[in-house]
């Protein structure tokens, strides 16, 4: 099985970023102003040895590929961000390209959603995607196809794989045929393309499969979503339910939702899925205060025997998706921090030893 990690790479100045959120702004930023809404509550989540890192150095991309090979971690999901011709965040992955040295493996992760001041708690559009026509469509491969004939980007019989985030777009099924017609006209044997779904109900998976791209090849379970979707409706949740409701009503915009991720997967592990060309994912712990405030909310992490439980579920699955690498403002890392050390890496490595 081959376990990729969620790669955000938002960490490094760009003029968007500086217009949008003050001079100087990265996710290091909503990270060193976080702080802690409850007792016991581990904020801010500062990395390890203060390595606040920035995604523009070379050094860093080469630490993060050692630290991934060390400890049995695959390759990394880019998010890609690509607004009919604009390109945002894109410097990490430019300078992966560039650097054929760089031991990592990686794919693209088409970050397709419009761009929101929502961290704030408004709508305000700060960037609308958009789609446009073949000649659109011809500009992004042509900016793909060195990143997929890199020996480094992930192939699944010769095909190079591609996440759409977001599937319900109306030139969906064009937009892929026409990159995956290109690929053939490259020399692959098309594109690998992954939706991504966020539900465990089987009746919502089936019908999200027969909306997908005719060209997609796999549906990808995002984590925490697809647990807590399933968590959420289970009768162990009910006594959380009544307690959120109590909660919101007595401290109103003052209360903070907790989930508890041991629940979460042992629904998880309890719940047999009968469907077809399906990817699982996974995540240790979740807590997006650092962007939210009390409107985020948390997920505690599981314990390393249900983790193993999971993962000898899905052993036998061609890849596993973990959610994330560095999502540094919502709790999902992979990376050391100061107060877990490589505590997730070393439940990876530990796992994949017993193989």
């Amino acid at each position: 099985m081959k376990k990729f990690a969620f790669y955000l790479p938002q960490f490094h100045e760009i003029p968007e970023n500086n217009e949008w959120w003050g001079k100087g702004f990265t996710e290091w930023t909503n990270i060193k102003k976080a702080k802690p809404l409850y007792k016991g509550h581990v904020q801010p989540n500062y990395p390890l040895n203060n390595y606040f890192y920035s995604l523009d150095n070379k050094s860093t991309l080469e630490w993060q590929a050692q630290l991934a090979q060390k400890y049995d971690v695959d390759g990394m999901i880019f998010y890609h961000y690509y607004f009919n011709g604009k390109k945002l965040l894109e410097k990490p992955a430019e300078m992966l390209l560039a650097n054929a040295d760089i031991p990592m493996r990686f794919f693209f992760c088409w970050a397709n959603h419009s761009w929101y001041r929502s961290w704030e708690g408004t709508k305000e559009l700060l960037l609308e995607q958009s789609y446009g026509c073949e000649d659109d469509w011809e500009t992004h491969f042509q900016y793909l196809l060195p990143f997929f004939q890199d020996s480094r980007y992930e192939k699944r019989n010769n095909k190079p794989l591609f996440m759409i985030f977001k599937s319900n777009f109306g030139q969906k099924n064009d937009y892929l045929t026409y990159l995956d017609k290109r690929c053939i006209d490259c020399g692959f044997a098309g594109l690998c393309c992954i939706e991504i779904c966020e539900s465990y109900d089987e009746n919502v998976i089936q019908k999200f499969i027969k909306n997908k791209a005719s060209v997609t090849d796999f549906v990808h379970l995002r984590e925490p979503a697809s647990m807590l979707s399933c968590y959420t409706k289970s009768l162990s949740y009910f006594p959380q339910r009544v307690a959120n409701y109590i909660g919101k009503k007595i401290k109103r915009n003052q209360y903070l939702v907790r989930y508890s991720g041991e629940k979460m997967y042992k629904v998880a592990n309890d719940t047999k899925l009968n469907v077809n060309n399906v990817i699982r994912g996974l995540c240790f712990e979740w807590d997006n205060t650092p962007r939210h405030g009390y409107r985020g909310y948390v997920i505690t992490p599981p314990s390393k025997e249900s983790f193993f439980k999971y993962m000898d579920s899905v052993q036998s699955d061609e890849y596993l998706f973990i959610n994330a690498w560095n999502e540094w403002c919502e709790g999902m890392v992979l990376e050391p921090t100061q107060e877990k050390k490589y505590k997730y890496l070393e439940w990876i490595k530990e796992w994949s030893n017993r193989k």
